[in-house]
């Protein structure tokens, strides 16, 4: 995954942009596709082992469905692509061959890969699995969702090299990916919901599960707007919320010290339920509309400097 981006920054890939679009475009193709292919199948085998994200073999065996194992002859057309332009060139980048090199040795890994999840699905956990999801569970759980968020934020952390220099629609899309796979329900991003498009909303079979919005830290006042925005969005029946913040600041203990502080002084604050982690807590704020109607919001914070 790291070689990606040291071929295309600290080699002679930018040759590539000299070229005219007819030979550039399957070269520029090869670097997309192979950073995409290796960023998510290095990040998705590794969230094997974390229950909060995938918590049944089911839920991680069918992660892959629809997605780059499936996708080899098509991959195996792009390199082939590329080889031809390359041969077409007097002098072609030195990264572009290491890329392509790189991009075919990806490809063959994807065969053990998609050979393991096929046996995987042929087990009798997985089909177990299967046979009880659909037949009883049939709601997500608020909880699960913020398991499996907390799970993702602190992933976030772990891999800084992954994630450096992500805006928030990125790193939402990392989070709705994983819940997708993870829960039961439609999980969508950028969706509309009484007065505003959510971040994230989770759809159940009796309605919305889960709404969610994510921020940087940009101090108390986006901060307390934040909260307003997200209980704007809420219709009586969504009470099942929280703020995903990413804080960039180098002193995360004083952010998170801020983030306990300021709270309580917005307008719709109830109470403090619990505190489920150093960087998680759970609050309930008074619905605008009805103030005798709670909504329950976790704030979760992670620190990504």
């Amino acid at each position: 995954m790291k070689r990606w981006p040291h071929l295309k920054n600290n080699e002679d890939f930018k040759k590539v942009y000299e070229l005219p679009w007819e030979q550039k475009g399957p070269l520029e193709e090869i670097y997309a596709d192979g950073r995409n292919l290796a960023g998510f199948m290095a990040s998705r085998l590794i969230e094997f082992n974390h229950a909060g994200i995938f918590p049944t073999l089911k839920s991680f065996a069918d992660s892959f469905n629809g997605g780059w194992l499936d996708q080899t002859e098509i991959l195996k057309e792009v390199s082939s692509l590329a080889k031809y332009k390359v041969a077409e060139l007097p002098h072609p980048p030195w990264a572009i061959r290491q890329m392509i090199s790189l991009f075919d040795d990806q490809i063959e890994l994807l065969a053990p890969i998609k050979q393991t999840i096929e046996a995987l699905k042929q087990t009798d956990l997985y089909k177990w699995e299967g046979g009880v999801q659909n037949n009883t569970i049939h709601t997500t759980e608020y909880s699960k969702i913020l398991e499996c968020v907390h799970s993702i934020g602190k992933m976030f952390e772990r891999l800084p090299g992954a994630y450096i220099g992500k805006d928030e629609e990125s790193l939402r899309d990392q989070i709705l990916v994983t819940l997708g796979a993870a829960i039961h329900g439609s999980v969508t991003g950028e969706t509309f919901n009484k007065r505003g498009k959510t971040d994230i909303l989770v759809r159940g079979a009796g309605g919305n599960e889960f709404i969610g919005e994510c921020k940087f830290w940009r101090g108390k006042e986006v901060y307390l707007s934040t909260i307003s925005q997200l209980l704007s969005y809420l219709s009586w029946r969504d009470t099942k919320t929280a703020i995903i913040l990413f804080v960039s600041n180098m002193d995360f203990g004083s952010v998170i010290s801020k983030i306990k502080e300021h709270t309580s002084e917005h307008p719709n604050f109830s109470r403090l339920v619990s505190e489920s982690d150093e960087t998680w807590q759970n609050y309930e704020f008074k619905m605008n509309e009805d103030s005798g109607r709670i909504v329950s919001m976790a704030i979760m914070a992670y620190h990504m400097p």
